[in-house]
């Protein structure tokens, strides 16, 4: 009952069900007064549900107990000692306004600026708690001016006393370093502490956790290193061995059996995750004993190209006979998923997600090529033109168009002394015409790399700092996308319908699974739920693993995660990849090598 423990919680295998149990067992038991119990999970929907159910067992006893996340909890110390309120916490609107502030100080202007500045605010979190390289790296901005920004919206926070969830955990651990009387009145206050999750927690809540144990050492964790997916949070996977580690008398409890999924499900997670060499070694075995059902438990399938793969999909689905709350697919990117639930909405099957999809065609890119399209179908609004006017740069002037519409006589007009510019207004006029008569698809290509889109967004690259690669990607999923449609007007209704679906898709979120859909998600987002029938499209070679994650470590995450999609599926799982990506080869993962041989 005292002192450290630790437990092994393989995927399916009840790690609530033992909180639960061990609080149960404190109470009821041991005797332990409940106001001297700590529960911290890392979700408040999760810390509801262990509340929930743990006074289905101790009734009023529960009421006593104190259930939080980690930043509830630590707010709650902070909140105690310095009288912050609600008021300082930092709200996303505020944190926009003065990353814009500096921004614009420094002279950036950055299209999309909500999905980059995001990206940055990611970005300096890293740096502030420690987590990222020996210097500042930014996807967004050239590093020294990152540097700066980074040091400017630090003073800039401190200046007007706000606080995010990162300084939550840093202003504690320092509090607890610098102020030893405070930390023995939370730690008198809290003689036993449990953790869920413990495999998402970063070395700031460790060392915090570590600390308001104290002495007594009464910390019991529960967490599976197999499951650790949330590096870019801070998240370490060794902490688990590490805890073991610091406490030489801890007790080790392994959970070993899996009561969700069918033994050939389990039997493939386990041969995928085997091949990580920096985990806590355990054997997971199927409570189930299997059915001679003729449907394939793990179906891993090779097709052509997405398109293929995606009719696969919509057959697959129509199978359900309308039970879609059975089935969920999940995929590697946000990008991917909002691909797959437009298509299911051109497929007329219903979905659903439990996270922000975003909208692609609110990328700068996207509406980029929508106003070249738009211009060639005969819209001629000075708006639309401005847009892409100097998208690829042609030294056009603003003051070329004097109405609300636009006309290339009078443009050339005003540049018939510039050769060079009056030759651009001629191309661009007649690309225009080019693109007018030519399917989605192909005006697209045309706008990228006949009228030079590709080498703006090169350009632009590299007068921004940013990733390249990562805006062509971009630009082909839009061609991609345009494939399916034969004008361009259909297109534009249908990315419109979408628009709505998506605010659908939020609403059923939202409410209880009365109405039937599928569910689209994120391996990220799906972890701790299970369904019927899951499956994982593109499981391919830069996309799972990323093509981004290069060190070690980093394609043992992505293993994790992986391995994660694997085990939500209860009694299908479907495997799938691609052989081709409009041009590009693209190649089975090499997560599935363990497979090859069957």
């Amino acid at each position: 009952m005292y002192g450290p423990a630790i437990v092994v919680a393989g995927p399916g295998s009840g790690k609530t069900g033992v909180l639960v149990n061990r609080l149960q067992y404190l109470v009821s038991k041991a005797g332990i007064d409940p106001s001297s119990i700590l529960t911290i999970t890392f979700t408040r929907a999760a810390g509801i549900e262990m509340k929930t159910r743990a006074q289905a067992l101790l009734g009023d006893a529960a009421a006593s107990i104190t259930f939080g996340t980690f930043h509830s909890i630590f707010f709650h110390i902070l909140r105690h000692t310095y009288r912050f309120t609600s008021e300082n916490i930092i709200t996303a609107d505020t944190q926009l306004s003065i990353l814009g502030d500096i921004l614009t100080g420094k002279g950036q202007v950055l299209p999309d600026f909500r999905r980059a500045a995001f990206t940055l605010l990611s970005e300096i979190s890293r740096v502030k708690c420690g987590r990222s390289t020996d210097k500042a790296v930014s996807s967004v901005l050239p590093d020294d001016l990152f540097s700066e920004v980074c040091d400017l919206y630090r003073k800039r926070m401190n200046d007007l006393r706000l606080i995010d969830f990162d300084d939550m955990v840093l202003r504690v651990c320092t509090l607890f370093c610098e102020r030893p009387e405070v930390l023995k009145k939370w730690q008198d206050r809290f003689r036993f502490i449990l953790v869920d999750e413990c495999q998402d927690m970063d070395p700031a809540q460790y060392e915090a956790v570590r600390m308001l144990a104290g002495e007594s050492k009464n910390l019991f964790l529960v967490g599976d290193d197999d499951q650790s997916i949330y590096s870019f949070r801070g998240a370490d996977p060794t902490i688990m061995q590490k805890f073991i580690e610091d406490s030489p008398h801890c007790r080790v409890i392994r959970l070993g059996t899996n009561y969700r999924s069918e033994p050939e499900i389990v039997g493939a997670a386990s041969k995928v995750i085997a091949e990580n060499e920096n985990r806590i070694e355990k054997v997971i075995l199927a409570h189930k004993e299997g059915s001679g059902d003729e449907k394939k438990r793990v179906d891993i399938r090779e097709f052509h190209d997405r398109e293929k793969e995606m009719e696969a999909l919509r057959d697959a689905l129509k199978e359900l006979n309308g039970h879609y709350n059975d089935a969920a697919i999940l995929l590697r990117t946000n990008t991917l998923a909002s691909f797959v639930a437009e298509k299911l909405n051109l497929y007329a099957i219903p979905c659903r997600c439990r996270e922000k999809l975003t909208d692609p065609y609110d990328h700068f890119i996207a509406q980029d090529i929508f106003a070249y399209l738009r211009l060639a179908s005969g819209d001629r609004r000075r708006g639309v033109f401005y847009r892409v006017m100097n998208r690829p740069y042609r030294c056009i002037s603003r003051d070329a168009v004097s109405g609300a519409s636009i006309d290339f006589k009078e443009m050339r007009n005003y540049h018939k002394q510039d050769l060079k510019t009056f030759s651009e207004i001629n191309r661009l006029e007649r690309d225009l015409k080019i693109i007018s008569g030519m399917k989605p698809y192909a005006a697209v290509h045309y706008i990228l790399n006949g009228m030079g889109y590709l080498k703006y967004l090169k350009n632009y690259a590299v007068k921004k700092g940013v990733d390249f690669a990562e805006l062509k990607g971009t630009a082909e999923d839009i061609k991609a996308r345009a494939k399916q449609f034969r004008s361009f007007i259909a297109w534009e209704e249908a990315a419109e319908e979408y628009r709505i679906s998506l605010n659908e898709m939020k609403q059923r979120a939202t409410e209880p699974d009365t109405e039937e859909a599928v569910t689209i998600m994120t391996l990220h987002g799906a972890k701790g739920l299970e369904f019927k029938e899951v499956f994982l499209p593109d499981v391919n070679e830069g996309i799972l693993p990323s093509d981004k994650a290069v060190m070690k470590s980093e394609i043992e995450e992505e293993r994790r995660l992986f391995y994660v999609g694997m085990t939500r599926a209860e009694k299908y799982l479907h495997i799938w990849h691609i052989c081709d990506d409009h041009g590009k080869k693209m190649t089975a993962s090499r997560f599935l090598k363990p497979f090859e041989s069957e």
